[in-house]
């Protein structure tokens, strides 16, 4: 088995037992590291789906409603424009909680770009395999964060489930015209604004999206992540 079937493999089935998989794990410790990431992600992965929604939270909504249309009966009779200001201010509050339920965790951008960094520098067999993946494969994946791509985004040579930090993703390599960019998708890991990447090898951006956030990066190319991005933005569509 070589080293590009080996990803393979651990990629779509970390616990494989045979005999050859076991073998070429052990000869090396990144194969060994390898498979643990992988593994990591897969029960980080079963421990999210495992995740229930909020017991009563239908009736919760409902009672801070019926709470609001209370207190605007009673405020109405004695000032009305107290009434306005308070209203106001409850809704904006209960707006507020709703959507910190909702949201995924938000982080410091530039923390979430060192991640990144990091994640590209222990990860760089990633920029050596040429996988020629189809899209098909990537809806596939970005199935299970609810997304998909609308059309194509060029030449993808390499795709694989990753962590960052202690969020999972999508990690894709671009093969373009100006060189391999990076992309890595992170739809429960949530940022306000975008910040740039920048260290001896790579530059980058990490930037706020529809759902989490997205990572583009590259070798000093600042043509190639803008490229990208358009792309990613033109393609990516979030089902859910």
């Amino acid at each position: 088995m070589d080293d590009l079937e080996f990803r393979k493999r651990a990629s779509i089935d970390p616990n494989d037992q045979s005999a050859e998989f076991i073998e070429k794990t052990q000869q090396s410790k990144y194969n060994q590291r390898f498979v643990e990431q992988r593994l990591t992600f897969e029960r980080l992965l079963s421990t999210t789906l495992d995740i229930d929604v909020p017991e009563n939270l239908h009736d919760r909504i409902i009672l801070s409603q019926q709470l609001s249309q209370h207190k605007h009966h009673n405020r109405k009779m004695h000032k009305n424009t107290y009434w306005w200001l308070s209203a106001g201010l409850a809704a904006s509050l209960f707006i507020a909680l709703s959507i910190s339920l909702l949201l995924p965790d938000t982080m410091s951008a530039k923390e979430l770009a060192q991640q990144v960094a990091t994640h590209i520098h222990e990860d760089t067999h990633a920029l050596d395999v040429n996988m020629n993946v189809p899209k098909s494969n990537i809806d596939t994946m970005l199935a299970s964060y609810g997304g998909r791509l609308n059309g194509p985004i060029g030449h993808v040579s390499f795709l694989g489930r990753c962590i960052v930090g202690e969020h999972t993703g999508v990690h894709l390599v671009l093969d373009t015209k100006y060189g391999l960019v990076t992309v890595i998708i992170l739809p429960t890991q949530s940022i306000r604004q975008p910040s740039f990447l920048v260290d001896k090898q790579f530059n980058g951006l990490v930037y706020p999206s529809q759902k989490g956030s997205i990572a583009i990066v590259a070798e000093h190319s600042s043509r190639a992540i803008e490229e990208t991005r358009q792309r990613i933005t033109q393609s990516l569509n979030w089902i859910i």
